[in-house]
């Protein structure tokens, strides 16, 4: 019999019959799949007034008080509903709706995972990008941004006030910007008296940032307020999952080699930080799809594995290094004042050619936390009467379950 799998326009699904088949209660729909539910996932999810909504933070009921081994008195059903009550006498209601995007066998849940669409040549010549002023106060055009964020992982604006404060502002419509020891706000300017690398004009091979930490920045907005270049050089952007999509086809041990192995990350600045992190480059989700990766040879420290790991980690990270450099690979945008580039950190490369500049070169720097970002996603597309996103999206680059620390 065939499993049934999350559809997104649930409101059209039908109940056709309910059945309690080897202590599991099945569910057969209206197109004639199935799904299994236990009996004790049901009791715990049930919403009603008197047990409560998890989602809003008020839950009355508690797991410690159920039978584990409780089994339905009854089962009634509608095509939008099924209704059961429980051996002592409580009485739960699950619209048919709820129950299949909360579907929760193999099937339902590999196909409710989130599985990105690497880039292309298309995508890299006419990236996604919109007027400012068509977003800034426009929350249609704020959910398009946000979106291509999430599809692509990458979106520019153009045409914004080229001024201090205006990236800090429009993060905020989305997100809440997020302190470091660089601040709330970095302004990258040239200046070759400062020892940061970010405010120099030397080439800087593509990166993730600040993969040290426990949890490196989401969602970054790169603001140009100046630049005043007068020849070649661009900023830079690479598909992290692009190159780590060509390793596992060029290398499956390689490629799980970098996603079962910690690798550790160390920035250290004498009596200010000294941030270790210790994360696979790879990140993947339970069904095996990319959900973000931490590239920066620059920062990386000698990696603690197994001896028998040693030479196929290198030789896939040597060849995953080799990729992020493909000139093929390379996006290359020139900022313009006025511009903003947005990108998602746990998976987008960002960095630079060697740049002529003859005066001043000035970059405005935010990142947003990936959770406020994705629940702005949910949020505006309610706000907007636009079918939301309840999935986990990108859990981002924390690991494999493989490694114990996948969220």
């Amino acid at each position: 019999m065939g499993l049934r799998t999350p559809n997104m326009n649930s409101e059209t699904i039908q109940l056709e019959s309910t059945a309690i088949r080897n202590g599991a209660i099945e569910l057969e729909w209206s197109d004639k799949s199935h799904n299994r539910f236990h009996p004790i996932w049901l009791r715990d999810n049930c919403r009603c007034v008197e047990c409560g909504d998890p989602a809003i933070g008020y839950r009355s009921l508690q797991l410690t008080s159920l039978d584990l081994n409780q089994v339905p008195r009854n089962l009634a059903h509608t095509p939008g509903q099924l209704r059961i009550t429980w051996e002592d006498g409580h009485e739960s209601c699950y619209a048919a709706s709820w129950l299949a995007e909360y579907a929760y066998d193999n099937g339902a849940r590999a196909a409710r995972a989130f599985i990105p669409e690497v880039w292309n040549d298309a995508l890299r010549t006419s990236p996604p990008g919109y007027d400012y002023s068509g977003v800034a106060d426009d929350d249609t055009g704020l959910l398009q941004v946000l979106q291509q964020v999430r599809d692509h992982g990458i979106c520019f604006l153009h045409n914004a006030p080229a001024q201090t404060g205006v990236v800090e502002a429009f993060s905020q419509r989305f997100g809440f910007p997020q302190e470091s020891n660089f601040g709330r706000v970095q302004d990258l300017v040239f200046n070759p008296q400062r020892r940061s690398i970010a405010n120099d004009i030397k080439s800087l091979k593509p990166h993730t940032d600040e993969p040290y930490r426990a949890s490196p920045p989401g969602i970054l907005l790169f603001h140009c307020i100046a630049n005043d270049q007068t020849g070649a050089g661009s900023s830079t952007f690479v598909d992290g999952f692009e190159i780590a999509e060509r390793l596992r086809a060029h290398d499956a041990d390689g490629f799980h080699a970098l996603c079962n192995n910690f690798t550790s990350f160390r920035r250290h600045f004498a009596d200010d930080v000294d941030l270790i992190a210790e994360f696979p480059i790879i990140s993947l989700d339970q069904f095996g799809n990319l959900c973000g990766v931490r590239i920066n040879d620059r920062v990386a420290a000698a990696p603690l594995i197994a001896p028998d790991q040693v030479e196929v980690y290198y030789r896939g990270l040597h060849y995953l290094l080799q990729q992020s450099e493909d000139p093929q690979l390379i996006m290359h945008r020139t900022l313009k004042p006025g511009d903003i580039a947005i990108f998602d950190n746990h998976r987008v490369l960002h960095g630079r050619t060697d740049l002529t500049v003859d005066g001043e070169r000035w970059l405005q720097w935010v990142q947003i936390e990936r959770g406020d970002f994705h629940s702005s996603l949910r949020i505006l597309a309610d706000r907007l009467g636009q079918p939301r996103d309840a999935r986990p999206l990108m859990k981002g680059a924390y690991g494999s379950p493989a490694c114990g620390t996948g969220l």
